[in-house]
């Protein structure tokens, strides 16, 4: 049932980009959302998010605090990112720990425009892992790098901006998982932006059968504070079976620099 659940949200995403081809685009992915974009800052700009990322589960509570996210236009459809957090970790009847955390490095490559197809569409690879083997050892930051490989697909339908996402994570030392991601946006104020996102990941189990699915349901909002500096909030959780690593809570504040 739940990879039936998984893959009727990829083909409800391939559909939502399909349709998307009839109309104009613009991005409602990315900070402070899970699902990204294939928006990038253009040539020569930069996009900082500085944010403080606190999630709650069975195992415990992490913060990121501060998460540097640091994106640079190279080029009009090209953008470089990497993605450096501080991290706290407190375990149930431990205290908290705290070092450098999960770094996520990527490349993303806009290869479809909205300007000549009426939508657009990006592939975002990205690479993670621990920065110190002491955040490792002290389970601060998993052990094992991760790869995850996406296609992102954006446009307008109406008064909603609208993106989808579909990715595979290439997970070393831990199962692989398939990733799904739908958001949307809708101006609700003068300069706010009012966010939801549905995002989905299956997680093979360990002998490729199976698997479990985590649905994560997020709202949130973009305040463009100045013409290069916006305030981003959101807040979600989990929802499907209860394991020791499910979001029973996750929130997101920060500020986003551009120039």
């Amino acid at each position: 049932m739940k990879v039936v659940t998984l893959n009727s949200l990829l083909r409800f995403t391939v559909a939502t980009g399909l349709s998307l081809s009839f109309a104009s685009a613009w991005a409602v992915g990315g900070a402070p959302l899970e699902t990204d974009d294939p928006d990038t800052p253009g040539d020569g700009h930069w996009e900082i998010n500085l944010a403080t990322i606190a999630q709650h589960t069975v195992q415990g509570d992490t913060v990121s605090l501060p998460d540097v996210d640091i994106n640079y236009g190279l080029g009009d459809s090209i953008q470089l990112k990497a993605d450096l957090p501080w991290t706290y970790v407190q375990q149930p009847g431990d205290g908290w720990k705290s070092g450098p955390g999960f770094a996520n490095y990527g490349v993303k490559w806009r290869f479809i425009d909205e300007g000549d197809a009426g939508f657009s569409m990006s592939t975002y690879p990205q690479y993670a892992h621990s920065i110190t083997t002491t955040s490792i050892n002290r389970g601060i930051a998993p052990s094992g790098s991760q790869f995850f490989l996406p296609i992102e697909v954006s446009g307008k339908v109406g008064e909603f901006d609208l993106d989808g996402e579909i990715g595979r994570n290439f997970v070393q030392n831990g199962p692989n998982q398939w990733e799904a991601g739908f958001a949307a946006g809708h101006a609700c104020g003068k300069g706010v932006d009012c966010l939801f996102e549905i995002h989905e990941t299956y997680t093979q189990g360990a002998d490729g059968a199976g698997g479990s699915t985590q649905t994560l349901l997020n709202v949130g909002a973009s305040w463009q504070f100045t013409k290069s500096l916006a305030i981003l909030a959101a807040a979600g959780r989990e929802f499907g079976k209860r394991t020791p690593d499910q979001l029973q809570a996750l929130f997101y504040f920060g500020i986003q620099i551009t120039r």
